[in-house]
């Protein structure tokens, strides 16, 4: 299902700046059962990224949007705000990209003034590219002190010698609605869990968040294996599981 502008009868002009020129933000949302999970956090993010990119942001017609949608368990919700309209895309899960063991590379990035690492936006081209020519999922971002950052779709969270350990939220890297649920998760689950730099050398575990993947485990780095699902990873996606069965 298609809407543009709340109406399923109409058509995104061909020369709209989303279209052309990538000037457009973005949330994924993701259904279990009847219900998306956390649709308001998802509503929020997507208007605090309007906001910086100068995009009208209706949130009371995107509420009724939401609404309208035949909304069955296992679908994804993509919703788009260009400068002159709003487009929500319903569909079912690309299996492909649910809880699956991905494969990455490192990349040198550093979020540019213009456009921070905490505006979801959909200017993609040059990671998607990247990704692809490197024959992997996704990039790893690594900032110029070393540290990994974020994934070029997730988030990032490690386990080191016991201890989860997730990059902080400092302006650099989108605060993930799926990261804000398995911190919960951790504290659900008694899972001692920091936010600071995370460093590459000593990960044991190593996973990527996000609303499609959930918790993934990051199966390869720069054609190197690293490990699989491990022992906190397991508890976690339990923990994640019992917020996503409560509505939370």
């Amino acid at each position: 299902m298609v809407l543009v502008d709340g109406r399923s009868d109409l058509q995104l002009p061909a020369d709209d700046a989303g279209f052309t020129m990538g000037l457009a933000a973005f949330e994924t949302l993701r259904s279990y059962g009847p219900r998306l999970f956390r649709a308001e956090a998802h509503l929020e993010r997507l208007a605090r990224s309007a906001a910086f990119m100068d995009l009208p942001c209706p949130l009371d017609e995107l509420r009724r949007d939401l609404e309208t949608l035949d909304v069955r368990d296992g679908q994804a919700v993509n919703v788009y705000l260009t400068p002159t309209h709003r487009v929500v895309i319903s569909r079912p899960l690309d299996q492909r990209r649910v809880r699956r063991a991905i494969r990455v590379a490192t990349a040198p990035y550093e979020p540019p003034p213009w456009l921070p690492g905490w505006v979801k936006h959909s200017n993609r081209a040059g990671w998607e590219l990247a990704a692809a020519r490197a024959g992997v999922d996704e990039l790893i971002f690594v900032d110029a002190r070393g540290f990994w950052t974020e994934c070029s779709r997730s988030n990032l969270l490690a386990v080191c010698d016991g201890v989860a350990i997730t990059p902080p939220v400092d302006g650099r890297i989108l605060p993930g609605v799926t990261r804000a649920a398995v911190i919960e998760a951790a504290r659900l689950d008694a899972v001692e869990l920091r936010e600071e730099p995370l460093p590459a050398a000593r990960c044991h575990e190593l996973y990527a968040l996000s609303t499609l993947k959930e918790i993934a485990p990051i199966e390869m780095i720069d054609g190197a294996w690293a490990r699989e699902l491990g022992p906190v990873g397991v508890r976690l996606g339990h923990a994640f599981a019992e917020i996503v069965a409560k509505g939370a």
